[in-house]
């Protein structure tokens, strides 16, 4: 009986956190498609008359800007992710197959780089580019960044479960260091990578502070910035919350695209280091 109450309150407590992460979406999504009246007499329930005036309106918001911002925030998110996971697994395969000089003093600074805040590198990371005339460019939002540590250390820690002679095999039959690192270890961390990807896209699709404080054009801004201007009330102490809804409908649904896509390789993710030698 203790047992069955147990299981009952686990599953009720499981629901309970399910809601609490799945109604908010579904309340934002629902109230994407009401009018702005209708919102602010029922933002609980089902719209009497669904419209997509909403979204036809972001689309033509500032002639346009917000969608110009969106596909910055997809460019910038893409392109970040893919050269992130490059630089990390090919740093992680180093430090976990390769032995070198100081290879665990530098590991662990590498490490202890992780404890300062992002916040102090700001300035630093301003005065370089502003230097090199970069500011206000794609660049200045890419590259700092993409050593991304915390990436190469989980990676690190899923390839130490990869057997050596894996690794041996592949070197007598004529393979090289980059034919090891693409045909074999990218295969067997595979699930890692997609992982990191989910988390790594996520963190910079819903950056702010980084673009706000480095960026001053609105034409290589992404979305996140630009979305908390939208103001279009018919005064301006309003705050068309229709809009807001509909336009923070837009800035998720690519992230449930990226879960989606990787979602195989994140939930295998919870096996690392399953692969014993």
């Amino acid at each position: 009986m203790s047992r069955d109450i147990k299981k009952v309150t686990l599953h009720i407590l499981l629901l309970l956190f399910a809601a609490a992460a799945v109604v908010p979406i579904l309340l934002m999504f629902v109230n994407s498609f009401k009018t702005g009246s209708e919102l602010a007499k029922n933002a609980w329930g089902i719209p009497s008359f669904w419209t997509f005036s909403n979204y036809t309106s972001l689309v033509s918001f500032n002639s346009g800007i917000l969608v110009r911002t969106f596909f910055n925030s997809v460019f910038v998110s893409v392109v970040y992710t893919m050269l992130t996971l490059i630089v990390s697994s090919l740093a992680a395969f180093a430090f976990s197959k390769y032995s070198f000089r100081g290879k665990n003093v530098i590991f662990i600074f590498l490490l202890a780089t992780m404890m300062i805040p992002v916040e102090i590198t700001i300035p630093a990371i301003y005065l370089m580019f502003s230097k090199v005339h970069m500011l206000n460019t794609y660049s200045v939002q890419i590259f700092p960044g993409i050593a991304n540590v915390f990436c190469l250390f989980m990676l690190k820690q899923y390839m130490d479960s990869l057997p050596d002679s894996l690794l041996e095999a592949a070197r007598l039959d004529g393979a090289g260091d980059i034919s090891i690192y693409q045909k074999v270890v990218l295969p067997l961390v595979s699930p890692a990578i997609g992982a990191l990807a989910i988390l790594t896209f996520l963190g910079k699709w819903n950056d702010y502070l980084w673009p706000s404080m480095l960026l001053t054009k609105t034409e290589v801004m992404p979305i996140m910035v630009v979305l908390p201007t939208l103001n279009t009330g018919n005064s301006q102490w309003s705050t068309p919350w229709e809009l807001v809804m509909a336009g923070c409908v837009i800035v998720t649904l690519p992230l449930i695209i990226v879960f989606f896509i990787f979602q195989d390789q994140f939930m295998s993710s919870v096996t690392i280091g399953a692969v014993k030698e």
